[in-house]
């Protein structure tokens, strides 16, 4: 057979192995609404991103002081909470609990990133708040790609107790209180959301 008569053979091979490497590969995640996380003008937003593939079947659970959920956020999901323009303080459940503390403002959203990394023979949760001058921001557009948006209007353990004994959500803050309390300025500052941390509606559009 003569090598010219080959080429087109060896062609033809070579973007079938492309095609087939494409379509096993990883899939371009959908666009985002922006819209969906635009803040009202007289309530603050707060949006917990759970954005990585491994997390599909784990769950956070976002609950008040008060043992009051707030919400719950799987894999692939951005639930966004409307709030109350004031001081809050958040409790973030999953392997781990979080104290969160925030002042919120009207008009602005916020994000926190939900995420867990394997360690050894467990997997440990992780909580980032998107923070001004942070990478966080700098990442919060790679973090929302493809994310299925779930409003709190849909979230059916919104306002109503935790389906846990109280016991053990109990034991959750209060692990959670002596870390922040232990811990130095520098930990309580990562875990602190303030009013400037918000994104306006403009700055939302620029994700």
């Amino acid at each position: 057979m003569s090598p010219l008569t080959t080429i087109p053979q060896a062609l033809c091979a070579a973007l079938v192995l492309l095609a087939v490497a494409i379509l096993a590969g990883p899939r371009t995640a959908a666009a985002y609404d922006k819209a969906a996380f635009v803040a009202p003008a007289d309530k603050a937003l707060v949006v917990f991103v759970q954005n990585l593939r491994q997390d599909e079947k784990e769950m956070f659970v976002v609950f008040r002081p008060n043992m009051e959920c707030v919400a719950k956020v799987r894999g692939g999901q951005a639930a966004v909470v409307p709030m109350i323009p004031a001081k809050h303080r958040l409790y973030v459940t999953s392997y781990d609990t979080f104290r969160i503390d925030l002042d919120l403002e009207a008009g602005r959203s916020y994000f926190i990133r939900l995420h867990t990394v394997e360690k050894a023979l467990w997997r440990v949760s992780h909580v980032t708040p998107v923070r001004r001058g942070a990478d966080s921001l700098k990442d919060l557009k790679r973090w929302l790609a493809g994310a299925n948006v779930v409003r709190a209007s849909g979230d059916q353990c919104q306002g109503k107790p935790l389906q846990e004994r109280t016991n053990r959500t109990q034991r959750r803050v209060n692990d959670a209180n002596d870390e922040w309390k232990s811990s130095d300025d520098a930990y309580r500052a990562r875990y602190t959301v303030n009013k400037e941390d918000g994104l306006t509606r403009e700055d939302v559009g620029k994700l």
